[in-house]
């Protein structure tokens, strides 16, 4: 207890200088938190904020502390949130990516006849195997081609845009989420049109059979083979998928800010 109550009176009498490091580290914890890869639910919490406390130490020098001095306790608070606010909007708008093969996987999944499989994976609720597998590739792939240092340096260049200490904009936040939600909602259904495409001419020509032949149980025919020449055309279109994937992720990147 003695030990807390000196760090204490330590940080309360150098308010001014503790606290740049820890908006920085309010900031830099909530982007590493949702960041691919880093972010994942498999990877402890105390790994993921160790990293972002040795970031933190990396980005504390590039940004200016003019901001806190001469700042209230209830300003400083108000500065953390802020702050917090910021590293959400920029690591869930990385984290938007992640989820269009998510529900790219789980729109394979219908066209394939396998969302009855379920199982645990890389988020905390069950996802189809598909979107497993299919977030697990793409996270695999951010890491391989060190996407997750050029988001570092995306966050370094956020100061520029969003200084410390400052009231964001929430209207054009609010905007802009709701704008690339949808959109990347629609990049996911892209992703899985290969698919889509098969499934509806599937649909159709069983719908032309069965109205031909109405005593032949044609979903006993078909489903085994909706199934399997699904999963053969998905080995096959699997990394033309990844590949606009990896091309959307650089774009949005080059966007965020």
């Amino acid at each position: 207890m003695d030990f807390l109550h000196i760090i204490s009176d330590l940080v309360m009498g150098n308010t001014q200088a503790v606290f740049p490091a820890i908006a920085v580290l309010t900031r830099i914890s909530v982007f590493v938190f949702l960041l691919p890869g880093l972010g994942e639910a498999a990877i402890s919490r105390r790994t993921r904020l160790v990293a972002a406390l040795l970031i933190t130490m990396l980005i504390l020098p590039f940004v200016g502390t003019g901001a806190s001095v001469g700042w209230s306790i209830g300003a400083m608070t108000a500065a953390i949130a802020f702050e917090a606010f910021y590293g959400f909007m920029l690591g869930f708008g990385l984290r938007l990516m992640v989820f269009t093969l998510q529900i790219a996987g789980s729109i394979i999944s219908q066209c394939l006849s396998l969302t009855q499989v379920f199982g645990g994976g890389m988020t905390t609720q069950p996802n189809t195997t598909i979107s497993t597998i299919l977030m697990l590739c793409g996270v695999t792939l951010l890491l391989s081609l060190d996407m997750h240092t050029k988001a570092v340096g995306l966050l370094v260049q956020s100061y520029d845009i969003f200084p410390l200490a400052t009231t964001p904009d929430f209207e054009k936040t609010a905007y802009w989420f709701a704008q690339k939600s949808a959109a990347y909602f629609a990049f996911a259904v892209s992703l899985a049109l290969p698919l889509l495409v098969f499934n509806f001419i599937y649909n159709l020509m069983l719908g032309f059979v069965n109205k031909a032949m109405p005593q032949l149980m044609v979903s006993f025919v078909g489903m085994p083979f909706v199934t399997g020449a699904g999963i053969i055309l998905l080995a096959l279109s699997v990394s033309g998928i990844f590949a606009v994937w990896l091309t959307g992720y650089n774009t949005l990147m080059a966007e965020m800010l």
